[in-house]
């Protein structure tokens, strides 16, 4: 069928890729096409105007078509020069026939031999896909997968992940290996290089980079990517499963660690043969508590929880050793960068963490920062009665971090010795019993004026009524709490019990 035709302009895209053919007879694109076209045409909507033709050969190039093919004679005589300056210019293939052809006979036989090159492609995908799977279960799967696609791909293929030393096939020198990135960041020719990010878990664990300066890449090389970056994935987070389940099972020394029974000397070695890097700058026990524990199945949920903890909090400077015990996962937070920001950072990796939609709800919370590693002790049991907090409490409503929950620690303090009930009643009873008698907002008007540090201005307008209203109510609690009780030993005192009591109504 094209052995008479002509291509008239746009020689270099002949390689183009084609996916499907249309005849059209139109002036306007609009929305008729995806790209990556061939369209066939007579020419009749626009024989006798040169500037529709111009117009539409500029839609097809803007729309990705991948080429047009015009039958001379009937309708159109010639092409004119400007239309085939702008596809030259573009690359956009522009080929005549000089004769009658039959539509219908190009569209079928080009459709078939589509057809059947995807067929072609997928049977190609689905083999390549059970090699992956065979590989998988081999001693070195990584390297077998890349090798399997840079021996299908005929490619130079990199695979970077983290920290580690980037694996090259074939295997690259030092100065090789910066050579080839300098190319790779300088080589901005279409289709020359495919980038594949291999992610698990909402997170990126790795990057498939494959480059050719031979060809470009074709639609079946980039699903041969996208099937080995999710071998890889697999791979990385079976890997991954398998450490973090070999960690869990490292609970005995933590545990006397945890009890402060080891020397400062003796975690410091163990932490070297453990292969930490660097000089510690304090530490601190991070809690993890599933909100909702169900015995086998919330078990079974640590690794992955570990993992999102590990992702959120090692980037940001943090050396983690985990220990598992029933419905906890604890973490020992080493921190390996500047003392001062450290705070800042568990607070950074905390909202990392929970922005992470594969975290099942959980409290979260971090003991008291310590500066000798032998003082875990104090640091897991402040974390445990920050936890006790965060389970009676709203989340959200205290701080994570037990240094910063002031107040609630001394309100926590009274608590486990009974008297926190005691201490409200001897200084709220009479605002307490005054409202639910008369159904006023005592017991809230005088929380708003202390937080306003007595100011009647700032009182009125949190509570949204006129200042008469609230000089009537300070009398009311004059009378109740006594004409002193602005002043400094009692306020403290009062202030205190709001707080407490607010702990308790929502305990």
């Amino acid at each position: 069928m094209f052995e008479k035709a002509i291509v008239i302009a746009g020689e270099n895209g002949l390689n183009r890729l084609i996916k499907w053919v249309h005849v059209m007879e139109v002036t306007q694109i609009g929305n008729l096409l995806n790209g990556n076209e061939l369209i066939l045409s007579t020419g009749m909507a626009w024989k006798n105007d040169e500037a529709a033709f111009l117009s539409l050969v500029q839609e097809l190039i803007e729309h990705n078509v991948s080429g047009l093919c015009i039958e001379l004679g009937t309708h159109l005589k010639e092409v004119p020069a400007k239309v085939m300056d702008l596809a030259d210019k573009h690359g956009f293939p522009i080929i005549v026939f000089q004769e009658e052809v039959r539509f219908i006979d190009i569209t079928q036989d080009l459709h078939t031999y589509l057809i059947q090159q995807h067929f072609q492609m997928i049977s190609e995908l689905e083999a390549f896909s059970q090699e992956l799977n065979r590989l998988l279960l081999g001693s070195d799967p990584q390297a077998l997968i890349l090798n399997h696609l840079h021996e299908t791909v005929k490619s130079q293929v990199i695979f970077k992940c983290g920290q580690q030393k980037e694996l090259c096939v074939p295997v690259l020198q030092e100065q090789e290996k910066n050579e080839f990135f300098h190319k790779i960041k300088s080589n901005k020719e279409e289709g020359k290089q495919i980038r594949q990010p291999i992610q698990a878990l909402d997170h990126q664990l790795a990057e498939l980079i494959l480059f050719s300066e031979n060809r470009p890449f074709t639609e079946l090389d980039v699903l041969l990517a996208d099937r080995t970056a999710t071998a890889l994935a697999n791979q990385l987070l079976r890997e991954m499963y398998a450490a973090e389940k070999r960690r869990a099972e490292e609970n005995s020394w933590m545990q006397e660690w945890l009890e402060g029974r080891h020397r400062e000397d003796e975690i410091e070695k163990h932490l070297s043969l453990l292969g930490m890097k660097g000089k510690h700058q304090g530490a601190a026990v991070f809690c993890v508590e599933l909100q909702q524990w169900e015995a086998g199945l919330s078990e079974n949920q640590y690794p992955y929880i570990q993992i999102i903890v590990r992702s959120a909090f090692e980037p940001l400077g943090f050396y983690i050793l985990p220990y598992s015990k029933r419905e906890q996962l604890i973490f020992i937070m080493i921190n390996l960068k500047e003392k001062p920001t450290m705070k800042e950072r568990l607070l950074q990796g905390i909202r990392q963490a929970r922005q992470n939609q594969k975290l099942p709800a959980v409290h979260m919370t971090a003991g008291k920062l310590v500066s000798q590693l032998n003082g875990m002790n104090k640091s897991y049991d402040t974390a445990q009665k920050a936890l006790r907090l965060h389970r009676k409490l709203a989340e959200g409503k205290i701080s994570p971090l037990y240094d910063e929950l002031h107040m609630y620690r001394l309100i926590s303090m009274i608590r486990e010795r009974d008297e926190l009930h005691d201490f409200v009643n001897d200084y709220l009873q009479p605002v307490i019993d005054h409202d639910a008698r008369y159904q006023t907002r005592l017991l809230k008007t005088l929380k708003f004026y202390l937080m306003c540090n007595g100011s009647k201005q700032e009182t009125a307008g949190h509570l949204f009524i006129v200042r008469q209203t609230l000089y009537h109510r300070i009398k009311q609690l004059e009378d109740l709490l006594g004409s002193d009780f602005m002043q400094p030993g009692k306020r403290q005192a009062i202030e205190f019990a709001a707080m407490a009591h607010e702990y308790l109504e929502l305990e």
